[in-house]
């Protein structure tokens, strides 16, 4: 930090701070790297629990707002069903009754329980130790809720931001049962915005979308900042070249109804059958949960590949990207239809310095893909994924390291990307 300048203190509302999720590593990372942009974090946020096991950024401020444990309720509710060895449904589960409690309930989201512990934590902690800013990310959305609050009764600057969609989403259905419950979010929503000082987005189809329905309640047009890697998170690569072994493909993280994988798995087949690819030539290294996929055990059963698939369940982050720097390529799948969304292993694969195969029709995704010369890119389509893994086949059997566009690539560095952020408090303070 450059001790040189004037330091501002800024209040970051995120529930779960510590948590194991895309969400809660993107503001650790925020929080550990405002302290090089002359910003001191202070975070309202949860207290630990015993699955609390990441290692939080020094330097940053904790307040913990007591709430209930909600995760840990609701797995005693839950029926313990152990799925048959081998199956790729380890992580699914029967939540059917909890589901039901999040959407009739709680509103805007299971996290409003800690709203009134947040506020009342974040009051005392102010009036003692005021701060220059407050910042609140979404989801969950109960962040925007409690930082709007405090910015009204304290008259601060908020700037919050959008790493999702709120009641734009297409999965609005899952926590919006009822026309009651849909116009309950939505002024929550508008309320939110309307007392926000800036609204920023990860990914420019948020923001477009938050342009096109909030005009009258945004202040400024809506800032872009997007995702990134952090260099710092990442093992120190002990050889600039791929050594001998087969093609490693990792997918990291969740498949889900519609993150469908069916496409590339037939196109998996096909490649294999084409080009009489034995098991010991190629590996599908798999880390993640399946969710809302009954019929994927059976896909891959009819089409024999199993004997190609390393299963290795839930990893944690630091595992997750140390399988990504052993790998020689990353895949991603895009949900047909989405324009918005941008996965955040496209970043993390960004950081290993290893390619992208993205399953995706052409949007944000594929355009950043080019820009950084990423990866590669193909269609839905099975005989299309077949077509590419031959293509990357051949690029992992030159043995060279990936030809990023490297000014490209460091946009998404953390060091960038967080200077973007920091940019965007000054240009609130300074207002």
């Amino acid at each position: 930090m450059n001790t040189g300048r004037h330091v501002k203190r800024v209040l970051i509302v995120y529930h779960s701070f510590d948590g194991t999720e895309m969400g809660p590593i993107r503001i650790r990372r925020v929080a550990r790297h405002l302290l090089r942009h002359d910003f001191q974090p202070v975070v309202l946020t949860t207290p630990a629990t015993a699955r609390s096991t990441v290692e939080l950024p020094e330097g940053v401020e904790l307040l913990r707002a007591k709430a209930p444990d909600l995760a840990a309720i609701y797995r005693k509710l839950r029926p313990r069903n152990a799925p048959p060895p081998g199956t790729t449904r380890g992580v699914n589960q029967n939540i059917g009754f909890t589901s039901a409690v999040n959407r009739w309930l709680m509103v805007p989201d299971k996290q409003i329980v800690w709203r009134r512990a947040a506020l009342r934590t974040a009051r005392e902690y102010l009036r003692a130790s005021p701060v220059d800013l407050i910042f609140a990310s979404l989801a969950p959305r109960t962040n925007l809720l409690v930082a709007n609050r405090l910015a009204s009764e304290f008259r601060l600057p908020c700037v919050m931001e959008y790493r999702d969609l709120w009641t734009g989403s297409p999965y609005y259905h899952l926590d919006q049962a009822t026309w009651l419950h849909r116009k309950l979010h939505e002024r929550m929503e508008r309320n939110a915005i309307r007392g926000a000082t800036r609204v920023s987005a990860v990914c420019r189809g948020i923001a477009r979308h938050l342009q096109d329905r909030y005009s009258r309640e945004l202040r400024a047009p809506v800032a872009l900042n997007y995702n990134f890697f952090d260099p710092d998170e990442y093992k120190a690569e002990s050889s600039p070249e791929r050594t001998e072994g087969p093609m490693r493909i990792a997918y990291i993280g969740a498949m889900y109804t519609g993150r469908n994988p069916s496409a590339f798995f037939e196109g998996l087949r096909s490649f294999i059958d084409r080009h009489a690819v034995r098991p010991d030539q190629l590996r599908f290294r798999w880390a993640g949960p399946v969710l809302g996929l009954p019929a994927l055990d059976a896909m891959l059963e009819r089409l024999a590949l199993r004997p190609y698939i390393d299963f290795l369940g839930q990893r944690t982050h630091a595992e997750a990207l140390s399988l990504l720097q052993e790998s020689d390529l990353s895949l991603l799948i895009q949900a047909p239809g989405d324009n918005i969304h941008i996965p955040g292993k496209l970043f993390e694969a960004m950081g290993a310095r290893i390619p992208v195969l993205a399953v995706s029709e052409p949007c944000e995704v594929t355009e950043i893909i080019a820009r950084v010369r990423a990866g590669w890119t193909c269609a839905h389509d099975a005989d299309t994924v077949a077509n590419t893994l031959a293509v990357c086949r051949r690029h992992v059997e030159s043995r060279q390291r990936w030809p990023f566009d490297e000014a490209e690539r460091d946009r998404f560095s953390a060091d960038a990307a967080v200077g973007g952020l920091a940019s965007l408090f000054r240009e609130v303070l300074a207002s």
